[in-house]
């Protein structure tokens, strides 16, 4: 196993949509992980870190933003972007609560989805919401960082 590789889980409950992240971003080079659900997600970061960790807000069992809890519980400075095809004002706001800056709507454009795995890794958490306001701020400020 190369250790110079990024790590990345991805978590959704809807299982064509976590093969195809998987696909493509194995194919991006990077180390790629699955979980079926919130439960499954915090067992994987029992026996392993993982440098950005990709999940669904709305599954059975435990959701994104309990899961997210749980995980920063085992590893605080997790990055996690957490996604949904939802508008769940409730959960978005809890999950703001929680630490989570920003939070990714599906669908999700995969170059956008690169460029914000780039970012986060090794950088704290972050909830994505892509807006398109909010992803022309993160370009600005990637554009002024250089």
């Amino acid at each position: 196993m190369m250790n110079d590789k990024t790590t990345i889980l991805v978590v959704d409950d809807n299982e064509d949509l976590l093969e195809t992240f998987a696909m493509i971003l194995k194919r991006r080079g990077y180390e790629v992980q699955t979980a079926c659900d919130g439960v499954d997600a915090v067992d994987k970061f029992k026996e392993q870190n993982f440098d950005v960790t990709l999940m669904d807000i709305v599954m059975p069992e435990m959701n994104g933003v309990d899961a997210f809890k749980k995980i920063r519980e085992i590893q605080p400075e997790a990055s996690i972007i957490l996604m949904t095809a939802y508008s769940d004002e409730e959960l978005m706001q809890t999950a703001k609560e929680e630490g989570v800056q920003l939070i990714i709507q599906k669908p999700i454009r995969i170059d956008k989805l690169i460029e914000m795995i780039n970012e986060t890794a090794g950088n704290q958490p972050i909830l994505i919401a892509d807006d398109n306001t909010i992803l022309q701020t993160l370009q600005s400020r990637q554009m002024v960082r250089k």
